[in-house]
Order: structure tokens, then sequence, then C-alpha cells
């Protein structure tokens, strides 16, 4: 594909609400004064907040949750950004691809940092990751190395176009190191259930499924204009079955629905086993529903004076700095936009077992 082609992405039509936290605003004020403050991330202040780490936490995040595990949470998503796209495009300042398998060991404490780049990384990450507790740092120190090898060491792309649909996706969610995003948002919903990780395994794969699949749609013109958007499903399609990008856009858009009906189906069967598990479930659920609603919207894939919708369904041109409208679906007017979240105790949320 050649970036300016013209593509429609259809209204998804998701059945599950979009919530949004009501103090975003000062989510995303504090995150900002803490990036302007810190003498290594303030450089990338304004792709920070093209990120919108805040934001999506804010999408997740149940009303009774505070600010100070929104906040905490928002600069691990930041943090899991930038190490993402050094890894895709080797950063000058901050390292390239070999040396951030070093970090692995740095966090985990296996050794002291010996590089700049360790250093840098780990001055962020250590303090960060000791504010959250043992529980929650020893399983986001295994499920972050795990990624970052996964990342370093991932499949090639010929590899990948050689897979059945399941078995991309069940490479995806390792690829993406789904344990340590799970894990994150359960901190930020003050919901720990260390110890069901089993128990739940398959309906965090399927939201894990959702969030990737989203993904691959939405920021792969991002990513064909950094060079890097073999390793998505959309490229899988076109590649293994010779089909269009335009057919390749419907069809993961008709994937979206499915699992989200699959989720939904998952959910009601385990809360009808486990009752007190009906406040996660609704997590996960808040989680994939917030990662749509900022892809759709947000200008981390859309590029940064991006101010659409495409929930709504448009006619948009992929231009290589930004998804550009260019008309919107008749009759789509305020589908997705995000509404105040209902009250909600916060002893009704699950809790440490």
């Amino acid at each position: 594909m050649e970036l300016r082609e013209i593509i429609h992405f259809p209204q998804i039509g998701t059945r599950l609400p979009i919530h949004v936290h009501p103090r975003v605003a000062e989510a995303e004020a504090l995150l900002a004064e803490y990036v302007a403050g810190h003498p290594v991330l303030n450089r990338y202040a304004a792709k920070i907040r093209q990120d919108q780490s805040a934001r999506l936490v804010c999408l997740w995040a149940p009303q009774s949750a505070g600010m100070e595990r929104i906040l905490t949470a928002a600069k691990y998503v930041m943090i899991t950004y930038l190490i993402d796209d050094m890894i895709d495009e080797g950063w000058t300042e901050m390292g390239a691809k070999e040396m951030v398998a070093g970090l692995k060991r740095v966090i985990a404490r296996q050794k002291r940092p010996e590089t700049a780049v360790e250093e840098t990384l780990a001055d962020i990450i250590n303090p960060f990751l000791d504010g959250l507790g043992r529980t929650f740092r020893c399983r986001i120190n295994a499920a972050l190395g795990d990624w970052i090898d996964s990342r370093t060491t991932g499949c090639a792309a010929q590899e990948t176009h050689r897979m059945t649909d399941e078995e991309f996706l069940a490479w995806r969610v390792s690829d993406v190191g789904y344990e340590a995003n799970i894990g994150i948002a359960e901190y930020a919903v003050g919901c720990d259930v260390s110890g069901h990780e089993e128990a739940l395994r398959s309906l965090k794969v399927k939201a894990v499924e959702h969030v990737l699949v989203v993904n691959d749609v939405y920021s792969y013109r991002r990513e064909m204009a950094k060079g890097c958007a073999d390793a998505g499903i959309l490229t899988l399609w076109m590649r293994r079955d010779g089909i269009s990008l335009q057919r390749a856009v419907y069809r993961a858009c008709e994937l979206v629905r499915a699992l989200e009906a699959e989720y939904v189906a998952m959910e009601r069967e385990l809360v009808s086993r486990e009752p007190g598990m009906a406040a996660y479930a609704e997590a996960l659920r808040m989680l994939f529903q917030g990662n749509l609603a900022v892809h759709a919207s947000g200008t981390r894939y859309n590029g940064a004076g991006f101010r659409g919708n495409l929930l709504r369904g448009a006619w948009v041109r992929l231009d290589p700095d930004i998804t550009s409208v260019i008309a919107y679906d008749p009759g789509s007017e305020g589908v997705g936009e995000p509404v105040p979240l209902p009250p909600r105790r916060a002893a009704s949320f699950c809790r440490a077992r």
C-alpha cells in the first residue's frame, strides 16, 4: 500500500458503553507536569502528549480509582510506549533494539545499569515499580521481561504470514506482553487477582485479542509510515489471502465484533460460576473498550493534529503523518462518544485475596 490511499473505516457498532473517568483532564495535566520536570522525559514531551497515556488509563479506570493509581498507571503506559517505539525506531538518544534487551535484567535487579540506555530507563521504571508493592512488581517484572524478549527476538515476517488466524493471534498475545498490560490495568482499578491467573487466562486472552485486532486496524497508517507494519493482522491477510487493504479492514472490524460477543458470553459464564469476579470482568471490558476509543479518536495512532472520531464510520485518507477524515457515514453522529462513569462504591470492586 502507498500512503495517501483512501479507505473506509466502518462503524464497529459496539454494544458496550465507553466510559471516561471524570478526572481525565486532571490526570493529563499531572502527567504533563511530571514529564516537564523530568531531566530525560522532558525532551520527548510532545511525543508523550500525543500518545495520550493518561487518557487511555482514564478510559479503563472505575470512578472509585484514585488519582495516585491513575497517574502511576499512566506513567507505566507512557514508559512502555517509549520502549516500544525505541525498539521500532532505534532512537539515537536512548538506544537501539539490541541495547533494550539488557533492560530486562536491570528491571529485575539482576544487574546494575551499565549503559546510558539502561541507566535512563532504570531511573524511570524502577522507582515506579517499587511503588506498586511486591505482588504487582513480581508479576510485572516477569511479564515485562517476556515482552522485551519477544520484541527484540520476534518472529520474522515471513513466518507470521504462513500462520492461521488462531496461530497469529496466539503469537500476537505473546508478543504484546499481555500479562504486564493486564497487571497494570488491574493496579489502576484496584483489583488484584494474583494467584488466579490460570483460572482467568481465557477471559484475559480474549480481551487482549480484542485490543490487538483494534490496534492492528487503527495503527496501520502509523506503522506503514515507520516501515514496520509487517506484524499486523491486516498485512497477514493481504499477503496470505491476497485481499485488498479495504477488505482486510472490513474483515478485521467483523472480527472485533465477534471477539466482543465471545467475551460477553465468556464473562456471563464466568460470573455465573464466580459472582465475585463480576467487577473484574467489567474491568477487562473497560480496558478493551477504552483501547478502542483511544485508537479510533486519539492522536498516537492517527497523528498529532487528528480531531476525528472513527467509531462513527468514515472515509479517510491515510497520509504519512495523519489520518485525514474525508466524510463521516450518514446518521453516525454521536456514535462512540465516551460517557461519564456511573457511580461505583469502592467496596464493590474485587480485591486481593
